[in-house]
């Protein structure tokens, strides 16, 4: 499961988008509110019965309560703790840093020089078992890069010989790490072997000037040539001889922070339930750090990238404002399948193409009025859209950098993208919380409509049929027709809450105001199923998948199965605890639901977009590790395996009662059957605890000095 954070990552890769959709609720009463859920004629008209009401909190006093598999005692405080890719629980003390076996609570490993780390400072690599910390004073900033599974420290810049190390980039494909520091008091790069530790190459006063910093993640070219980025150039390096193969001038001003499109990526960890509680800090901000000697212009940039995810759980320490810019991305190199021998390079405020083998600039640079948004590959050519403040979309020719058409208006920035054929469908949001959907042809870069039409509510889902433009947010359903840009429904579909819905071939299944319904794509017509249901707790239904028997709804507290004709088969409700657990729970779904429909999943649903043969090819292979052996690697894959089955069950927080004890607990329910298979009595009222889904554990922090694992 992913970590917690990753939710936050989420929403600054939608940005502007994510702060429409949780924007000022009263946005939401808009020109298209209707009173009543009313239907076009060709349409069924909900005649279901009066709602099942169904706030019985299910019974699970027959269930086994789970007893305590081993508890762990610690001579310190327990600052935070959190689960592995690799299945290694750690903990971060102010002792020393600890790696314990999960299915014993044995320390497997310590190391007593990494106390005090906060879980800012712990960063995990994607797709390994690595993780980075930053150690050292505030002049003299080191790495330590540790193999989660055996403890092992793969590299330490400080015994590498290096001074102020002020970025670190992975190069996977070259199976190994960039660190951009200081070593014998040159500028230098030093790489190191992700697997052995090995220092691979160093290179030292590669660039220009001391002023420059690197800005994006190295791309390798081949075995032996690196692409690199700074604040002034980009370059391609020889790494066996460390000659320059040619630069050229091109820069990247951090001043507007990461880059939207090539965030950290997300990683397999899980955080304990207080992991996001906020801790007081001395410093609010990183703007500071443009002073700090080695950091160069990556200092300026740190309040811009404070309103980074990345950073939104960062303390008060120069040593996590550090960590957290490590690999901070402000450029971005593509190679592309279908345009061989060509290397494209865009930040937030141009982009550009050079020839691979020589450096020559084959388009003049392509400015934009905003910071980059979302960039995708079309079989046409680069469809790149920028933010909220002036949100255009532009369409540039691969070979030329042209644009292809005037750049289209748009009311905020894109949240999701349908194509089928020539018309792209787009939703948008503005920050203040309105919503917009229109076409555009894509070969001309007309619109549809002359200006966005604004929908009552959150889009959820927007597609294509001979109709026009079908569009489902959480207050109404109905379709625009294209040449108008007007309503085909004389009264949409309308809602007060819901709207979540899942795809099935040609047809969907959507849940609005405790009601099931049905819709064939490719008419627009649709039907309720079965009777209506209404959660426990007055809950909205935040999650919707399709199982072998039927549709699973669910949130937070509730889990209703229904069968292919909308028959239920089971419902489960389980009080929250708690009111204020409880809502920061859903709260917590509520932006996991907002998160699965933002633009990167419109764009992969309905775009020839980055999961396509002629980016993934070059691009894809480049974020693949090459030469990792480790035993790490093979816990690593036993997870993701076995994790496939933790997919069939939810764990949810309630009041937990057994023949001994009594409080705040954990039931785990299959998702097929509805029968609870397991429960455990957590016995604190605010329990900080992570629930592992794949070997079905919960382990619990126990006061200051204690975890406790159980088997559930």
């Amino acid at each position: 499961m992913k970590k917690s954070y990753i939710i936050a990552l989420c929403c600054l890769s939608m940005a502007a988008p994510a702060s429409a959709q949780f924007g000022r609720l009263k946005s939401l009463v808009s020109k298209k509110d209707k009173p009543a859920a009313e239907t076009a004629e060709n349409n069924t008209t909900n005649n279901s019965a009066s709602p099942v009401e169904e706030e019985k909190e299910t019974n699970i006093a027959g269930i086994p309560a789970a007893v305590k598999s081993w508890s762990m005692d610690y001579d310190s405080n327990i600052d935070w703790f959190r689960l592995s890719p690799t299945g290694r629980l750690i903990a971060g003390t102010n002792n020393g840093l600890y790696g314990l076996d999960p299915s014993t609570g044995k320390v497997a490993w310590k190391h007593d020089f990494l106390k005090n780390i906060t879980k800012t400072n712990y960063n995990p690599i994607s797709n390994s078992p690595f993780i980075a910390i930053v150690t050292g004073s505030m002049f003299n900033m080191q790495q330590v890069i540790l193999d989660v599974s055996s403890g092992k420290i793969i590299a330490n810049t400080s015994e590498l010989g290096m001074k102020m190390v002020n970025k670190r980039y992975t190069v996977p494909s070259m199976g190994g790490i960039l660190f951009s520091g200081y070593l014998n008091n040159a500028p230098s790069l030093v790489f190191i072997d992700a697997a052995t530790g090995e220092k691979k190459w160093v290179l030292s006063k590669v660039f220009d000037s001391n002023s420059e910093v690197m800005v994006a993640k190295p791309l390798a070219d081949g075995k032996n040539a690196l692409l690199l980025a700074t604040n002034k150039r980009i370059y391609k390096v020889d790494v066996n001889s460390g000659n320059v193969i040619w630069k050229a001038d091109f820069k990247t001003n951090t001043d507007e922070g990461v880059l939207a499109t090539d965030l950290a990526e997300e990683v397999e960890e899980k955080e304990s339930t207080k992991a996001d509680e906020k801790k007081g800090g001395f410093m609010k901000s990183l703007g500071g750090l443009g002073k700090v000697p080695g950091l160069g212009a990556v200092g300026s940039a740190a309040g811009a990238a404070n309103s980074a995810s990345k950073m939104g759980g960062m303390g008060g320490s120069m040593k996590d404002g550090i960590a957290v810019l490590a690999d901070a991305a402000y450029g971005k190199f593509l190679i592309l399948d279908n345009q061989p021998g060509v290397v494209y390079y865009y930040s937030n405020q141009q982009m550009s193409a050079f020839n691979l083998s020589s450096g020559t600039q084959t388009w003049q640079a392509v400015k934009f009025s905003d910071p980059v948004a979302q960039v995708l590959y079309d079989e046409r050519g680069f469809l790149i859209s920028t933010d909220d403040k002036r949100a255009e979309l532009i369409l540039l020719d691969y070979k030329t950098g042209v644009e292809k058409w005037k750049p289209v208006t748009l009311r905020g920035r894109i949240t999701a993208l349908k194509l089928k054929g020539s018309s792209l469908a787009i939703a948008s949001a503005k920050e203040s919380g309105n919503n917009f959907v229109n076409i555009i042809d894509i070969n001309s870069g007309s619109t549809a409509a002359k200006s966005d039409m604004k929908v009552s509510g959150y889009i959820m889902d927007i597609k294509q049929n001979n109709s026009g433009l079908i569009y489902r947010t959480d207050r109404e359903l109905n379709i625009q027709d294209l040449a108008t840009g007007k309503d085909v429904w004389a009264k949409s579909l309308a809602y007060k809450r819901g709207g979540i819905g899942i795809d099935k071939g040609n047809t969907t299944y959507f849940f609005a105001d405790n009601q099931l319904y049905f819709m064939d794509n490719e008419s627009g017509d649709y039907k309720p199923l079965g009777k209506s249901l209404k959660f426990g707790g007055d809950e909205t239904p935040a999650g919707i998948e399709l199982r072998e028997k039927g549709i699973l709804v669910s949130s937070s507290q509730n889990m209703a199965l229904f069968d292919w004709n909308g028959n239920l088969i089971y419902h489960i409700y389980q009080k929250a605890p708690g009111t204020s657990l409880a809502n920061k729970i859903m709260n917590i779904t509520a932006m996991a639901v907002s998160a699965s429909n933002s633009a990167a999943h419109g764009f992969q649903a309905g775009l020839s977009g980055p999961n396509t043969t002629s980016y993934n090819s070059n691009m894809a292979a480049s974020d693949r590790w090459a030469n990792l052996g480790s035993a790490a690697l093979s816990d690593m894959k036993r997870r993701f395996t076995a994790s496939q089955d933790a997919l069939n069950y939810k764990v949810i927080l309630t009041n937990v009662q057994t023949s001994d004890d009594s409080g705040y607990g954990l039931v785990r329910v299959n998702k097929d059957t509805g029968k609870i298979e397991g429960k455990v009595v957590l016995s604190d009222k605010k329990p900080d605890y992570i629930a592992d889904d794949t070997d079905n554990m919960v382990f619990l922090k126990d006061g200051n000095k204690s975890i406790i694992g159980y088997k559930l």
